[in-house]
């Protein structure tokens, strides 16, 4: 993998999430700008640099909780294992150049996924992580520019789900906002800053995807 910077900077590119050459959706689906970066720290040789970077960044946002449960201080090193190979993971990065090309000023978030077999669907389990200075606007775009990938890979994913704790009002209010939805609870299934409480299963499927391309072309 080339350095991360050579990425942010445009002169070296890296191949967008599941991308299509031919997309199947109007561009109404698409992200405007975001683009998705897949990311193995087994490729990077910035990777002992990069990972505390985004560690701490994560710390610093009070966002360990929300992949790492009761873990802000020994989830390390299975953050380091997802990060090079445990699952898909792909870096979102911002088009705005005005503040330079470093890690801050260039990395709203990331994303990871899994792949799940369940019947005959091609499934994934996903969650996204977004520092709170990019909170806005661009989450919504980049989860646009991760969708828009998912769904129109070859083979396409039939299904996005995600699990979110009940206490975590913001991020439930988050994967709303983006089109999934809630489809079931699992009681006592996740913790959220040491409390127990339920795992909220949320879910986007493909046909989902295109009804919302469509009532967004619409308008």
């Amino acid at each position: 993998m080339s350095s991360l910077l050579d990425v942010l900077a445009g002169t070296e590119t890296q191949a967008v999430v599941g991308s299509n050459p031919r997309p199947e959706v109007n561009a109404s689906c698409q992200s405007v700008g975001i683009e998705v970066i897949p990311y193995n720290a087994c490729l990077d040789p910035q990777a002992d640099s990069f990972l505390p970077w985004l560690w701490k960044r994560m710390q610093e946002d009070d966002l360990v909780d929300y992949y790492f449960p009761g873990q802000k201080d020994t989830g390390f090193a299975t953050f380091v294992r997802m990060f090079s190979g445990d699952a898909q993971v792909a870096l979102f990065k911002s088009p705005d150049t005005s503040l330079g090309n470093t890690w801050e000023d260039r990395i709203p978030g990331f994303i990871t996924w899994s792949p799940l077999a369940m019947g005959s669907s091609n499934m994934i389990i996903a969650g996204f992580i977004f520092f709170k200075r990019w909170w806005g606007e661009v989450t919504d775009d980049a989860a646009r520019a991760a969708f828009n990938g998912w769904f129109t890979a070859q083979p396409p994913i039939d299904c996005v789900l995600g699990v979110c704790p009940a206490l975590h009002k913001l991020a439930m209010r988050y994967d709303q906002r983006i089109g999934l939805h809630e489809i079931g609870r699992i009681p006592d299934g996740h913790l959220f800053k040491g409390r127990k409480c339920d795992a909220v299963l949320f879910a986007m499927t493909r046909e989902d995807w295109r009804a919302r391309c469509q009532q967004q072309q619409s308008r």
